[in-house]
């Protein structure tokens, strides 16, 4: 990597700055809050420098390259989105719930290296192309409206049984988490409705005209995409569910979907985006007892 970056070194310092976000709850202090800028900064820094380290043969390899590029490339997604909030809202505790997720998806990238990246051959097709993006923008989305989602539910409740707001946790006003979550949930259900579609135009077999339902991803999307399709539709028709709590639920359930067709893909019986020797790797390093003992058999 160019400079000797790691994950490590941006990890290290987004983790600064969420331990300088918690210290805000207990302690006041204006170098507390440049200091937790200047780290998310740095980290966001060294992130790109290890982006483009890694991308040096981008034409070749095309934008996304494997599971480990792809939750790297959403992690910076969000840690971009939040330092620019942070900045916009300089008073409001955004990091104590958009910097979580950000080391979330780093530590899965982290586990995701050992994995074999796509093929090559279908990595460069414009439709992957699409389909990659899509999901990966839309993902990123569905990640900020589930955070303001849960900054919307907390500060209700607090408004709602009038407790005091604390200095070291003030949240955005509810009419603003609301509008976010809304056009979270529409920009979301957009690109992730896309990104499926392509997804389908992608499986579809041109020489058997068969298309693999039995695939736990293939199913689960289907699934995905009728939810985000009828929420969508629950959110612009049903004018109440525009205001409140509702809307946030909303993202909130998006979360959990998405959540679940992802960990399907990653961890579940599939072959959706892998090549035969990512299958053998993911495989040998979830259960390494049991593949020696098949073979073993053998």
């Amino acid at each position: 990597m160019l400079s000797g970056i790691s994950i490590f070194c941006f990890t290290a310092s987004y983790g600064v700055a969420l331990l300088l976000e918690i210290v805000r709850l207990f302690f006041r202090a204006q170098v507390r809050a440049i200091l937790s800028v200047g780290f998310m900064a740095a980290g966001l820094i060294a992130h790109t420098i290890y982006l483009v380290g890694e991308q040096n043969g981008l034409v070749e390899a095309g934008p996304i390259s494997s599971w480990h590029h792809w939750c790297l490339i959403v992690a910076w997604v969000l840690a971009a989105t939040y330092l620019a909030m942070s900045l916009t809202h300089p008073k409001t505790a955004l990091g104590l719930f958009m910097i979580p997720p950000v080391l979330l998806l780093l530590g899965m990238a982290y586990w995701m290296d050992q994995v074999a990246p796509f093929d090559p051959g279908n990595r460069v097709r414009p439709l992957q192309i699409i389909h990659g993006v899509l999901l990966l923008a839309g993902t990123a989305a569905v990640f900020l409206g589930f955070a303001t989602g849960i900054m919307y539910l907390i500060q209700s409740y607090r408004l709602k049984h009038k407790m005091l707001q604390r200095e070291g946790f003030r949240l955005p006003s509810l009419e603003w988490l609301q509008n976010f979550n809304r056009r979270t949930l529409i920009v979301s259900t957009c690109l992730l409705a896309g990104g499926l579609l392509a997804g389908v135009l992608l499986k579809i077999d041109r020489q058997t005209n068969s298309f693999p339902w039995s695939d736990p991803v293939v199913w689960s999307s289907g699934i995905l995409f009728l939810w985000l399709v009828a929420a969508t539709l629950f959110e612009l028709i049903y004018k109440p569910a525009r205001q409140g709590q509702k809307i946030a639920y909303l993202t909130l359930a998006n979360f959990m979907f998405l959540g679940l067709v992802l960990a399907l893909i990653l961890f579940g019986p599939t072959q959706h985006a892998r090549s035969p020797k990512e299958q053998a790797s993911l495989y040998n390093s979830l259960t390494p007892t049991i593949a020696q003992s098949e073979e073993g058999t053998r």
